[in-house]
């Protein structure tokens, strides 16, 4: 049959939507709406955020209660022994805030870490989780009782959630890890054994976790859930006190500020990674932008420079709304890195503990991330915003340890050469960065002449299936011309949801 209006579904596609794997994917992974769009890693979550605007809430009210949906569904990530970085633009604001939720060191790691006594997990690596305090600095700016942004959360630990295959996956990684910390067992590895994908996972201690926040607020940490904190932690050897987890903060701040190809960049401040991907994007103009090489010798130059002076790497999630008045804002929270942080679980309230400062800080004494009591380490979280002098306002991050910033500076590129569709920012094909020798991984779907580029760029170039890398990158746009849309990556299961 010839093609043509003949009446066929494929002639019929044809004139609806772009054909080919990445254009089906880019409309695919995005989602359109005046009246609120959420995205998260956790398609759950994503659901729960949407319907908390559609019962009045704003962006902040979005991102909290699918936030803390997310600390449920994805345990291994992201949870309330952890940290939190925001970045949130309000329509009548001509810059964004920063919002940073990293707690300081405790009192006691200076003299461990000059020992050279901090690890990277395990008791030593315990810091003060800052995320609790973030969740609470989100939802003052936000319409509804925060009993009502905790209530799915608490539901979904106490009625029962369906494990994820991602969860999964990051327990068989952590196996060994937990396995070594918890000896007498945890509820994420009943009878010693990785959970199934599609198992009924309840946690009711987690629950009752979620339900002293809402009653204790900023005294969190002056309960049961500080004190059951502070004794594991002691158990395992560790140095986290009682005033220690009291000192946690968030606090807001200015967005620093720069150039993308003549458009402003606003990126997190220290100690996230912010300036790292604005000096990863710096040198770019429209020519070199289109480049995906160009922007890698760029990249790996950035993080030289990073390296030398911090260091830190992490695992997490993330959350993203925008509301019907044009608020943006996007949350991520994180457990740090390996997946499980410390490895270190808080039985009674099914929490686990963070490694940021065993990750993020430096032994030497004297460095400038040296743990100093109260002072945040170098964390690889950080988030991104860029305007345009027509109005276009974009706003995202993404998770993924190392490659966060290059995942962000290779989005970044893409949008100063011109690219303002999300769907296809979050659908192109990525590169990954590999520490150990700055060599190269490329998913599928870069053309020829571009893989020669990679060649003469990296030490060596390994290709993969498309969509193969770990990034869970999510896009907000509002635009005077298209509108407003956002995307979530299909790489690792993530979702939006439209009002």
């Amino acid at each position: 049959m010839a093609k043509g209006d003949d009446g066929s579904s494929a002639a019929s596609t044809v004139r609806w939507r772009e054909t080919g794997a990445e254009a089906i994917m880019a409309e695919q992974c995005q989602a359109r709406g005046e009246w609120g769009i959420v995205a998260a890693a956790a398609p759950t979550a994503a659901l729960i955020g949407a319907e908390t605007l559609r019962a009045g809430g704003n962006a902040y009210d979005a991102v909290v209660a699918a936030a803390l949906a997310e600390t449920v569904l994805l345990p291994p990530k992201c949870g309330l022994g952890g940290d939190l970085i925001a970045l949130a633009w309000a329509p009548e604001q001509s810059a964004p805030e920063a919002l940073l939720a990293i707690g300081g060191a405790p009192a006691g790691l200076a003299d461990v870490a000059a020992r050279g006594a901090m690890e990277e997990t395990g008791p030593t690596s315990i810091g003060v989780p800052a995320a609790p305090m973030g969740y609470l600095a989100l939802a003052a700016r936000g319409r509804l009782p925060l009993g009502d942004l905790a209530a799915p959360a608490i539901d979904l630990a106490r009625r029962g959630f369906a494990w994820s295959r991602i969860c999964s996956v990051l327990s068989e990684e952590a196996r060994a890890l937990v396995a070594s910390m918890n000896p007498a067992g945890t509820v994420y590895y009943p009878g010693g054994k990785v959970i199934p994908p599609g198992t009924t996972m309840r946690l009711p201690g987690m629950a009752r976790m979620i339900g002293e926040l809402v009653e204790r607020r900023e005294g969190f940490f002056g309960g049961p859930v500080g004190n059951a904190v502070v004794a594991r932690i002691a158990e395992a050897g560790g140095i986290v006190t009682a005033a220690d987890l009291m000192s946690a903060s968030a606090d807001w701040a200015d967005a620093a500020q720069a150039k993308l190809c003549g458009h402003d960049l606003f990126v997190t401040p220290l100690p996230t990674h912010g300036a790292s991907l604005a000096d990863a994007v710096a040198g770019l103009d429209a020519e070199t932008a289109a480049s995906q090489p160009e922007v890698y010798r760029h990249a790996v130059a950035a993080i030289a420079k990073r390296r030398r002076e911090l260091s830190g790497l992490s695992g997490t999630s993330m959350v993203s709304a925008v509301d019907a008045d044009g608020t943006m804002v996007t949350v991520i929270h994180s457990n740090s890195y390996p997946r499980f942080g410390s490895g270190i679980i808080v039985g009674d309230f099914d929490l686990i503990l963070a490694n940021r400062a065993g990750r993020g800080f430096n032994s030497t004494p004297g460095h400038p991330n040296f743990p100093e009591a109260g002072r945040r380490p170098a964390t690889t979280l950080h988030a991104w915003a860029v305007g345009k002098a027509d109005g276009t306002r974009f706003l995202g991050a993404t998770p993924g340890g190392a490659n966060q910033m290059p995942w962000n500076a290779q989005t970044l590129a893409r949008i100063g050469a011109g690219e303002t569709h999300v769907g296809r920012l979050i659908a192109a094909p990525r590169w990954e960065w590999k520490p150990g020798d700055d060599s190269v991984i490329v998913e599928e779907g870069f053309d020829a002449q571009t893989l020669t580029n990679f060649a003469a760029a990296a030490p060596a170039v390994q290709t993969v299936d498309r969509w193969a890398t770990r990034s869970a990158m999510q896009i907000l746009r509002r635009s005077p011309d298209e509108g407003t849309a956002a995307a979530a990556d299909p790489r690792t299961v993530g979702a939006c949801v439209a009002l």
